[in-house]
C-alpha cells in the first residue's frame, strides 16, 4: 500500500494476477500487478514507477535484473486516455539471460504493470514478445480491468 501511495496513488486498492493461456501451444504467462484509486498525475506515477524499477535494479545483486534500452511511450489500440511506457527488462535466470518487456499505464482511476514471460526464451536465453506486443496485452488487460464508475 505504502509503495503505491509513493507513487502518487491515493487510497490504492492492490491487485495482483498471473494469466495462463488455455492452448498447451502457448506457454507464456502474463503477469499483472497494479492498484486502484485516486491518480491526480496518471504521467507521473508511470515515470516514479520505472524510476523505483530501476532503483531496485541498481540496489540488487550485480547482473541480475536491470532495465535496457530506451524508454518509449506506447499508444496500443484500446488506451484510451491512459498514458503508457514499456522497456525492457533483462534477467539472468539460471545462468541464461531473457529480456522481457514491461508495460506500465495509468490514467485517473486504475494503474497496472504487465509483463508477459515467455518460457522458450529462457530455454534460448532470448527475447520473449516485443514491446509493442506487450503494449497490446497491457492495454487489453486494462480494458479488462475498468470497471465502470
Amino acid at each position: 500500500m505504502d509503495d503505491y501511495t509513493a507513487l502518487g496513488i491515493s487510497n490504492p486498492t492492490p491487485v495482483r494476477i498471473a494469466y495462463k493461456p488455455s492452448s498447451s501451444a502457448s506457454r507464456q504467462t502474463v503477469h499483472f500487478t497494479g492498484a486502484w484509486g485516486s491518480i491526480s498525475n496518471p504521467e507521473q506515477v508511470v515515470d516514479r514507477d520505472f524510476a523505483k524499477t530501476a532503483q531496485n535494479a541498481a540496489e540488487g545483486p550485480q547482473g541480475y535484473t536491470k532495465l535496457v534500452g530506451p524508454l518509449q511511450r506506447m499508444h496500443p489500440s484500446g488506451l484510451g486516455d491512459a498514458v503508457m511506457k514499456c522497456q525492457n527488462v533483462r534477467s539472468e535466470v539460471n545462468q541464461h539471460t531473457i529480456t522481457t518487456p514491461l508495460c506500465v499505464w495509468a490514467d485517473h482511476y486504475t494503474f497496472g504493470e504487465v509483463l508477459v514471460v515467455d518460457p522458450g526464451a529462457l530455454v534460448n536465453g532470448g527475447m520473449g514478445v516485443s514491446l509493442g506486443e506487450n503494449a497490446d496485452t497491457a492495454a487489453r488487460i486494462r480494458a479488462d480491468a475498468r470497471a465502470p464508475r
